[in-house]
């Protein structure tokens, strides 16, 4: 037998380069698995919304804090899909793309009021999306009346838009955000 000098004779005495090797390979390896652990995808987070637009809408509506007379209003309110006729007007722009729809607003009072839930497509750059509802979104639209506070979230694939008094948008919006809880 011959005597160990701690010289790999294969590596010309680079002993343990292999093993560094596949250390850096697997630390590689661990680093973005653990990086993919905690990324979710739009259509994972999507899940959490299940249903319908409609359905999502309701379920808003049904944990909003809103007061009595708001509640009272909205037995009134009209509840319905977007269709290309009144896409612009609701949106303020027909440069969103959507799968999925819900408009909630009165049917015939002179109250600044309106509501959308929308769903985008798989991919959808939804920061821009948002961008794009804001930029367009006209509080004035209705005769003599205009919104107070105007607010776009999104949880996934599904954003929500609302314009109205500054309390309704508040609890709107924070109903909407805690489906996402």
């Amino acid at each position: 037998m011959g005597k160990r000098t701690g010289k790999n004779r294969k590596t010309g005495g680079r002993a343990g380069y292999g093993k560094r090797a596949a250390a850096a390979g697997m630390m590689f390896v661990m680093l973005f698995s653990f990086a993919a652990c905690g990324k979710t995808t739009a259509s994972e987070e999507a899940e959490a919304l299940s249903g319908s637009c409609i359905d999502i809408l309701n379920k808003v509506y049904e944990t909003a804090d809103l007061d009595a007379s708001m509640r009272d209003a909205m037995q009134d309110y009209e509840m319905t899909t977007i269709d290309a006729d009144m896409e612009e007007y609701v949106l303020g722009t027909d440069e969103i793309t959507y799968t999925d729809s819900a408009y909630s607003a009165p049917m015939m009072t002179s109250v600044a009021y309106q509501c959308v839930v929308l769903r985008v497509p798989d991919g959808t750059d939804v920061p821009k999306a948002k961008q794009t509802l804001l930029d367009n979104a006209n509080p004035a639209k209705w005769i003599c009346v205009e919104a107070e506070s105007v607010a776009v979230e999104s949880i996934g694939d599904v954003i929500l838009y609302v314009m109205g008094f500054d309390e309704d948008v508040s609890a709107i919006k924070d109903a909407f955000l805690a489906l996402d809880e």
